[in-house]
């Protein structure tokens, strides 16, 4: 099912997964979950997987895809407070994430890690700052990845979706 919006990547996934370091009986939250890609891999790690998105058909893509999971159609500041403590959390999505985020905080669990995937650049430095006022801001990354196409007998790199990974954990 193709959703509106930018699929994550998955390589980006796979850097995701790699920062997030999520264990086995960790919960696992991902905000704006979308096509249920990111809690898929998630899903390799632990089964206490949790989704939020404002769509419907998102919710529906993300529990048909990974089954073990809790996936919730709502706002995430609303959704955030009636989940239990979060080990690991990805974003995929930043609207209204001034609002949201203190929520996360107040669920973030001891050893707490996040990601936020950001494709807008005047977004970084925003959700950088947000990061760091309620957690610790480790990194942020930009991610470029180039796909190869055959073009007059060469090989030609096309650009997709470059991102800005931010990366922050809890105390």
């Amino acid at each position: 099912m193709k959703l509106p919006g930018t699929a994550t990547q998955p390589e980006n996934i796979q850097i995701a997964m790699g920062k997030l370091d999520i264990r086995r009986g960790m919960t696992f939250l991902d905000i704006g979950c979308g096509s249920g890609a990111v809690s898929l891999a998630a899903s390799r790690y632990t089964d206490r997987i949790y989704g939020i998105d404002r769509r419907q058909e998102a919710v529906e893509a993300s529990g048909s895809l990974v089954p073990c999971g809790n996936f919730i159609c709502g706002e995430a500041v609303d959704v955030i407070p009636r989940l239990p403590q979060v080990d690991r959390c990805f974003i995929g999505g930043t609207r209204d994430i001034e609002r949201f985020l203190p929520a996360l905080g107040d669920k973030a669990a001891p050893g707490f890690r996040l990601v936020v995937d950001v494709a807008r650049i005047g977004m970084v430095s925003k959700v950088a700052g947000l990061v760091e006022d309620l957690f610790t801001l480790e990194e942020v990354l930009q991610i470029n990845i180039f796909r190869g196409y055959w073009l007059a007998g060469d090989i030609a790199l096309k650009p997709v979706n470059p991102i800005f990974m931010i990366v922050g954990r809890g105390d």
